[in-house]
């Protein structure tokens, strides 16, 4: 009985050691993973670290070239936070404006009082109270120069600048206008030359169309007056020498073939006038048209109407000349391209607009798929048009006929009422 009890400790107190050894060694393996599980984490981390470090001082470095190229060119880079102001303004405003990023940054309003003041339509988002638009289309002027301000300085000169700019959501989810100011002062100064050559251009046109106009008033009366009446004469001349001619059929023939040839001759006379100068223009804008559309369009079959406001009647010779001549155009492009039926053409005040309609029920054609170099005759009417400082427009579509609509600024009473 007792060596069993004393047998049966000695295997317990065996299980028991081989336990805690099983323990031990268990723990001493956990222990070492901790360990390195620890060391590892600890490089990790400190890999992390260098190379956060690194990515921020890449990051830095970028920002810093980015901002150097930045500054180095006529550009403004710029963050705008609605109820709060500018966020971030880069160094380049100093060389569009005369104000700096710092004063920008401490008051969002000095970018108005940089800003020429007929300009500021667009710019009221600088107001932190108001909202800023989604998206930002900006053109205008810089402020006048400060006095004593250099060409390297704030403001040095009048600048035309372009902001454009969008709404994106910020890293805690605010609404952020970023955008850019850029420098287009030598796009709009080409452009400026560009609408002063044209300018000039068209009224040196405008001055030799009136020449021109003078010259056919001129021709017109010569041939009609001197040429008609030397043919006038010449007929009453061949008169008198009929009358003194025997029974000589041959030379009556040859007096008759003249005659002949001498009324052919004061017909082409009576046209090649009516061509250069119509004699009903010298009667009003409403009778010169009725008299071109029964010459031209009624041989041609076409129905015509025409209703024109009592203004036609005073209008000033220069423009009326220019609305015949464009009605006088329309006509012949009717005729040539449209096979219409009718023609409409009105002429009425709207305010201080003056409207000229010239409309047809013909197949119509796509305006934006004409060639203008190949219609020199629609290049006329609109330069005739830009001359008075109105509009031409044409609305055509295939199988819907055609009307265009010419828009002048109303002539002065004065001036109508001088007219003889």
């Amino acid at each position: 009985m007792g060596l069993a009890y004393a047998a049966t400790e000695l295997m317990h107190v065996g299980t028991s050691r081989q336990l805690t050894l099983s323990t031990g060694l268990l723990l001493a393996v956990v222990f070492a993973a901790m360990v390195g599980i620890a060391a590892w984490s600890w490089h990790h981390r400190r890999r992390l670290r260098e190379r956060r470090r690194s990515a921020e001082a890449e990051l830095r470095a970028t920002q810093n070239r980015l901002a150097q190229v930045s500054n180095q060119l006529p550009i403004a880079l710029f963050s705008f936070r609605p109820g709060y102001g500018f966020e971030a303004v880069s160094d380049g405003i100093e060389h569009l404006l005369p104000v700096t990023a710092q004063q920008l940054l401490a008051d969002p309003k000095r970018l108005l009082a940089a800003i020429a003041a007929e300009d500021r339509a667009g710019l009221q988002w600088l107001n932190i109270e108001e909202d800023c638009p989604t998206r930002l289309e900006w053109l205008g002027r810089s402020a006048a120069p400060r006095a004593g301000a250099t060409e390297q300085g704030n403001g040095a000169r009048v600048r035309w600048l372009q902001m454009r700019g969008s709404v994106d959501i910020g890293p805690g989810g605010e609404r952020l206008l970023a955008g850019v100011v850029l420098d287009v002062t030598p796009l709009m100064s080409t452009q400026q030359a560009l609408e002063a050559s044209r300018e000039e251009l068209r009224r040196l046109a405008t001055y030799r169309e009136n020449e021109r106009e003078q010259e056919y008033r001129r021709l017109a009366r010569e041939f009609h007056d001197e040429l008609g009446q030397v043919l006038t004469s010449a007929r009453m001349q061949l008169k008198w020498l009929d009358g003194r001619v025997g029974d000589d059929q041959a030379t009556r023939s040859a007096l008759a073939a003249i005659e002949s040839m001498i009324g052919e001759a004061y017909r082409s006379v009576k046209s090649i006038a009516a061509e250069l100068r119509p004699p009903a223009l010298n009667l009003g804008l409403p009778a010169a048209i009725e008299w071109q559309a029964a010459r031209v369009l009624a041989p041609a079959g076409l129905q015509f109407t025409v209703a024109l406001a009592p203004v036609a009647d005073s209008l000033p010779d220069a423009t009326a000349t220019a609305l015949f001549r464009i009605v006088q155009e329309a006509f012949t492009n009717v005729l040539r391209y449209a096979a219409a039926r009718s023609v409409h053409v009105s002429l009425r005040a709207d305010g201080e607009q003056l409207i000229l309609s010239v409309a047809d029920d013909g197949c119509g054609f796509d305006p934006a798929g004409v060639a203008a170099g190949e219609h020199f005759g629609l290049v006329g009417m609109r330069e005739r048009v830009a001359a008075l400082h109105g509009s031409l427009d044409i609305d055509s579509a295939a199988g819907e006929g055609t009307r265009i609509t010419v828009q002048l600024p109303l002539p002065a009473r004065s001036a109508t009422e001088n007219q003889p």
